[in-house]
């Protein structure tokens, strides 16, 4: 019980220490006066024992709650319990003289009594009234002492009183009245300190909310406060008769902005970003931040969804207009997501959740398409999102390393000998088995997760190599696919660049695989020092995919590399189609006049791989050589292969 009190109390401790200490002063003054009186009237022995007592509980209490001397280590909860046993001690022994000073013959004295009791319970409700357990330990006592002294007042029969007994008892009222205006002025000025801090509290949550509601670098809504704003819109929509567009919004490769050029330069980018979207939205709807490099409106009254992605058009074109910084002018583009209320099936329902999705799922699909220009939303061409447990066991699987380097040969083609594999991802789904990287890569891109499964690919790669070493196989060059974003940004080369340089053995029979989409990112001198790094660590570099994306002549000087790997698409159409035949004999003489080495990929018949012989190509995989198989069945060709 006596716990709960205290622990009800705690939150009070401040105001209990002040109080306990804040009249020590007056108290002891007035305890001393009272005990000279009880002397006057013939009580020396009491009222001396009163004086000691209770000028013994006031100094423990001040020494207590400003923690000197032994109570110096002590808690607050300690504390507590101390003035919890202290104060209703001092309320009797210092009310007591009223039952000596009522039971005075004197008229005057016995008054004197009554008004001093009577005192010290105005004093109590006035100054502990903000806290009901203290005003209950402290009135009961001195009710108890009043009720006593009111006993005492029929126990002698008053008579007429002297003039210096009516002094000391106008004296007393004197006292009693200037107690009584001080302690309530304290209380009215607790009472205002309070409304302040109230008042001030408020003020502050108020501000606090605000800037919850808003992102602190561009001032634009925060992912929450865009949806109730854009719930609000949905709700008027249909009084303001007009339909209600969503644009997701990302920045392509602002990430190498801030890598090359600072955060600062990024953060610029952002805020001239977001000040844009607020001039070309305007009053017509809202503009929220919803992290990174994301934005996305909502406008309404749009008439259509021609005039949506003119819209967005609009917006990609003022986002890429180039941006001052610090002498230069950096360029960013926008891949756009729209989607649109309305009762067609293209729609999405009109609620937060289903807009929100709908744009995002735009958005990938702009990112990923040639001309990066926005994407509507279409329903019945967008496959279902992920569901939260697919997305979960998709990043178990990335954290586990359920996700697998599979090995597929490179055959030497004039001996047939494996010279090396290529490390393919597979996923060993928990409920549809073994699954290739075109039916999850995507998902892994939408997740984010591309920095940890290039990580976790490499690794388990780095790890294979090492294992066949220690086994005495020789793996020949092993090669891994890498993103653009290992190579032009600082943190992708940084730990891609960590798992390789931790295994200089496993280093040297490594080759990175790059596609052509490096010509087209925007940080040039970022992807050339990260080349040159990995280079130094012994690794080969391969231009992936070659003659399918972007590729000149100028970024083919402008990058060293070591190999050069024909498409599939190419080697499909030798000895049917003389368009191919041509394009690979002048890959083929591109890569000789060079100095580098090539690879064919996805050789699947006789012909194709005699074609290339006779074409003077000596590499290729494909299946008509092994598919992509695990490490364990890649050691079994090895070991064939050593044994014959």
């Amino acid at each position: 019980m006596f716990n709960r009190i205290i622990a009800s109390t705690r939150p009070h401790f401040a105001d209990i220490a002040k109080l306990s200490v804040r009249d020590t002063e007056l108290v002891i003054a007035t305890a001393l006066l009272m005990c000279a009186l009880c002397w006057h009237i013939g009580h020396p022995i009491a009222g001396s024992v009163i004086a000691i007592s209770v000028l013994f509980i006031e100094t423990l209490l001040r020494l207590i709650f400003y923690r000197k001397l032994w109570f110096s280590s002590i808690g607050q909860s300690q504390a507590i319990g101390f003035a919890l046993v202290l104060h209703p001690m001092n309320a009797v022994v210092f009310a007591l003289p009223a039952v000596y000073l009522a039971g005075d013959p004197s008229f005057a004295i016995k008054i004197t009594g009554l008004m001093f009791v009577m005192g010290i319970q105005v004093y109590i409700a006035n100054s502990w009234s903000a806290i009901p357990v203290f005003v209950y330990v402290l009135l009961v006592p001195s009710m108890g002492i009043l009720s006593l002294a009111f006993l005492q007042l029929t126990t002698i029969e008053p008579v007429a009183s002297s003039m210096t007994h009516w002094a000391i008892a106008v004296g007393v009222l004197v006292l009693f009245i200037y107690s009584a205006i001080h302690t309530l002025r304290q209380q009215l000025q607790t009472q205002v300190a309070l409304f302040t801090a109230q008042r001030d509290a408020a003020t502050r949550l108020a501000q606090l909310e605000e800037s919850q509601r808003l992102d602190p670098l561009t001032g634009l809504l925060n992912r929450p406060a865009f949806d109730r704003a854009l719930h609000v819109m949905l709700e008027d929509r249909p009084a303001a008769a007009g339909e209600v567009a969503v644009f997701l919004i990302d920045l392509d490769s602002f990430k190498p902005i801030n890598d090359t050029y600072s955060h600062a330069a990024g953060d610029q980018v952002l805020i001239e970003t977001a000040r844009r979207l607020r001039s070309g939205v305007g009053e017509t709807g809202i503009v929220g931040r919803l992290g990174g490099d994301e934005f996305v409106c909502a406008v309404h009254n749009l008439p259509g969804t021609d005039a949506a992605m003119e819209f967005a058009a609009t917006l990609s074109a003022m986002i890429s207009r180039p941006i001052a910084w610090d002498q230069r002018e950096l360029t960013i583009a926008a891949s756009i997501g729209v989607t649109m209320t309305g009762n067609g099936p293209p729609a999405p329902p009109a609620s937060v959740p289903a807009l929100c999705s709908a744009a995002d799922q735009a958005m990938f699909a702009s990112k990923s398409s040639p001309s990066r220009g926005p994407v509507l939303y279409q329903k019945q061409l967008f496959a279902p999102r992920m569901t939260p447990d697919n997305k979960q066991i998709l990043v178990d699987s990335v954290a586990n390393e359920t996700i697998l380097p599979f090995y597929q040969p490179k055959i030497h083609l004039p001996t047939g000998q494996i010279i090396g594999f290529e490390a393919l991802a597979r996923w060993t789904h928990p409920v549809f088995g073994i699954r290739h990287p075109s039916e999850f890569l995507e998902q892994i891109n939408e997740l984010g997760l591309q920095g940890d499964f290039m990580t976790s690919m490499t690794t388990q790669v780095v790890r294979d190599i090492e294992a066949l070493l220690e086994r005495g196989f020789d793996p020949g060059q092993v090669s891994v696919n890498v993103p653009e974003v290992a190579l032009a940004t600082h943190s992708g080369r940084q730990d891609l660049h960590r798992i390789i340089a931790a295994s200089p053995t496993a280093a040297q029979h490594m080759t990175l695989e790059i596609t052509e989409d490096v010509f087209i990112a925007r940080a040039a001198d970022a992807i050339q020092a990260s080349i040159a790094s990995f280079r130094d660590l012994g690794v080969r570099i391969s231009l992936d995919d070659f003659g399918t994306g972007f590729a000149s002549f100028h970024h083919l000087r402008q990058l060293d590399f070591d190999e050069l790997k024909i498409d599939t698409s190419f080697v499909a159409g030798l000895g049917h189609d003389s368009t191919s035949e041509v394009l690979v004999r002048g890959f083929l003489n591109i890569a000789s006049g060079l100095g580098v080495s090539v690879i064919a990929e996805g050789v699947e018949t006789q012909a194709q791989s005699q074609e290339l012989i006779n074409m003077g190509c000596v590499v290729a995989q494909g299946y008509l050589f092994s598919p992509a198989v695990p490490l364990a069945q890649a050691t079994e060709l090895l070991t064939h292969q050593k044994s014959a």
